[in-house]
């Protein structure tokens, strides 16, 4: 079974999320009904349905049908930005993608301030050196991965592998902003320093610095990642 067909697929059924063909506490149509809708196999239908089922979009009830969960339910954030998307929410979300990210990145720094090694303090400032030298020839690519690079090194204090499997999901959700918001010299300049920052109060072991320098970096990426959305819609509104 073609994976581009079931892709499809599955986008075509989140598109009728989109624009409300189906909604809660209604069943999808039947099988046979469903495959025409989608234009595919019932095979592939059959797929498309289990894929978002297992993402926590649809729920099927043998004897009653197949049903749309509420978004809450939802366990597949590539589902939940891709009807964000088509529903024009992309920055709300994002925001709200942040605020998760947020409450990782306080526990983990938390935990570096109690458990960080000089390995780890290590790796924190290679990051930061290398960081440094990215800036001189504005490679935001390198700088974007660096950037997490260092929080990566926040998060291997906790020794938990859990926090880094949650967190990855959540940055590539926010890939695209965040090139974008590193093209911004200023933006760049700020991650550097709070980034500095960040690393003396984990080397003190000073928990309730690092919590709150923490918080205040996550507010500033918050602003950067809104910012950098804001001339998106101005560069696509001088277009028009």
């Amino acid at each position: 079974m073609a994976h581009d067909m079931v892709a499809n697929a599955v986008e075509k059924i989140l598109d009728a999320v989109v624009d409300k063909t189906f909604v809660e506490d209604v069943p999808l149509p039947g099988e046979s009904e469903l495959a025409r809708f989608l234009h595919v196999s019932r095979p592939t239908m059959r797929e498309a349905v289990r894929n978002l089922s297992m993402g926590g979009v649809l729920n099927v009830v043998h004897g009653r049908g197949t049903f749309l969960l509420p978004r809450f339910r939802w366990r597949e954030l590539p589902y939940l930005m891709y009807v964000a998307a088509h529903e024009g929410r992309v920055s709300e979300v994002e925001v709200d993608v942040l605020g998760v990210e947020e409450m990782l990145e306080i526990g983990a720094v938390r935990l570096a301030v109690q458990q960080r090694t000089e390995e780890h303090l290590a790796e924190m400032r290679r990051c930061l050196e290398e960081f440094d030298l990215a800036q001189k020839t504005e490679n935001v690519q390198a700088l974007v991965g660096l950037d997490y690079a260092f929080h990566d090194a926040i998060v291997a204090t906790t020794g938990n592998q859990f926090v880094a499997s949650t967190l990855h999901p959540l940055r590539d959700a926010l890939l695209g902003v965040r090139f974008r918001a590193f093209e911004s010299p200023e933006a760049r300049q700020r991650t550097s320093e709070q980034h500095r920052a960040l690393l003396e109060a984990i080397e003190a072991r000073d928990e309730q610095r690092a919590i709150s320098l923490m918080i205040e970096h996550m507010g500033t990426t918050r602003a950067d990642i809104l910012s950098a959305r804001e001339r998106e819609g101005s560069e696509l509104d001088e277009n028009l």
